[in-house]
């Protein structure tokens, strides 16, 4: 499997920006992204901020596994209207998803190169089936060569196993701090962790007694469900006395990373942290940034093209405005992997110092540079086929 420390390009559900509980949070984000050269995008049509859940797992560099997604805690009628569709999602990359009939939540799938570990909510999720015929779907259509199974926390609503557990190598897991929990579970944990024949490394964690409004604990101490994009680390805070000693321990654990400390608690009182909000994936483009476009795009075609497939009224003026920001961004940029966000992001600044009265809405901004994105893609001039080798 392509692990986290060979992707180089990482999805967020486009209601990160898009939805003011969390803006707060994704205005310190993204300087972050940006400054560090991360490449970044979004995910169209989610219904919930989650996207490790829903996307497909990365096998290798052109074959991805979707899991049927049906989680149990979203199935009453107070949740059910956050349930993503995955064949309704929306991104700009091509990729070949191949489906499977197992039931996963990506967030339960704790993966290195050969090994993936979950936790036994996968047997619950897929209780129609023998625990054996469970695994070894696992392991065949992960194409690892072992599949471990540990114990789900006792107060953890979704089960998951991204923040109990992380992959430092393929020989060393780290596992967060469990000892307030009973003696019985750790027993239990303690066994299940000893099955892997890995080396265990403890990690800082820690409880916090405070639950939602939806009545579910938050996931603030939960300091292992950083988000890993290469040799980026974004590591989570919540202002919390141990927020130093999880970041000391990360930097030296991940001494050949850069570990950046972010404040989480706006996504952690929903119930999740950066690994939950993150789909970070292995792509080669096919055009290189380096360089001018081989094909100077027509702008007369570009504007039909747009024009085309809008579905809503825009102004020439407005259109013109954007496609402009948009063009400035795109001669502007120099190297490295962009995506749609990036594109998006140089545009918004663009029509900041332009366009003082006249607010063109951001929903509107990003529709349009989409189709000029898809505009350009199908020109032979952007675009990210991961599709085949």
């Amino acid at each position: 499997m392509i692990t986290d420390k060979e992707t180089n390009f990482v999805y967020f559900s486009s209601l990160i920006k898009e939805n003011e509980k969390y803006l707060p949070f994704w205005k310190r984000l993204e300087p972050i992204l940006i400054e560090n050269q991360i490449g970044y995008g979004f995910i169209e049509n989610t219904r919930d901020i989650w996207c490790r859940d829903y996307m497909p797992i990365q096998k290798d560099k052109s074959e991805f596994i979707q899991f049927e997604y049906f989680p149990d805690y979203y199935i009453d009628p107070i949740h059910i209207a956050k349930l993503t569709i995955p064949s309704e999602t929306r991104i700009i990359d091509k990729i070949s998803r191949k489906k499977s009939k197992i039931k996963v939540d990506g967030g339960n799938i704790i993966k290195s190169k050969n090994i993936a570990i979950l936790t036994e909510k996968v047997l619950i999720e897929n209780s129609n089936l023998e625990t054996e015929m469970v695994l070894s779907t696992l392991k065949k259509e992960l194409n690892v060569e072992n599949v471990f199974l540990i114990p789900k926390a006792p107060y953890e609503m979704t089960g998951h196993a991204d923040g109990m557990i992380r992959f430092l190598n393929e020989k060393d897991l780290l596992v967060a701090d469990y000892s307030n929990e009973s003696k019985s579970w750790q027993q239990k944990m303690d066994k299940a962790l000893k099955r892997t024949g890995l080396n265990i490394i403890p990690y800082p964690a820690e409880f916090v007694d405070e639950k939602n409004e939806d009545g579910d604990y938050v996931a603030k101490g939960v300091y292992i469900n950083f988000a890993q994009i290469g040799d980026i680390i974004l590591l989570p805070q919540f202002g919390l006395e141990i927020d130093n000693i999880a970041l000391d321990k990360t930097k030296e654990l991940f001494s050949k990373c850069k570990v950046i400390p972010i404040n989480s608690n706006e996504i952690a009182v929903d119930g999740g942290v950066l690994n939950c909000i993150t789909w970070n994936i292995r792509i080669e483009t096919r055009m290189s940034f380096n360089k001018l476009p081989k094909q100077t795009p027509n702008h007369f075609e570009q504007e039909k093209y747009v024009f085309n497939k809008l579905d809503f009224y825009l102004s020439t003026f407005d259109y013109k405005v954007i496609a402009k920001g948009f063009e400035i961004a795109w001669e502007k940029n120099t190297g490295g992997i962009v995506g749609d966000g990036n594109f998006k992001n140089m545009t918004y600044h663009f029509l900041e110092q332009v366009i003082e009265k006249n607010h063109i809405p951001q929903n509107i901004v990003d529709k349009v540079i989409e189709l000029i994105l898809e505009y350009m893609e199908s020109i032979g001039q952007y675009g990210f086929d991961i599709s085949e080798n």
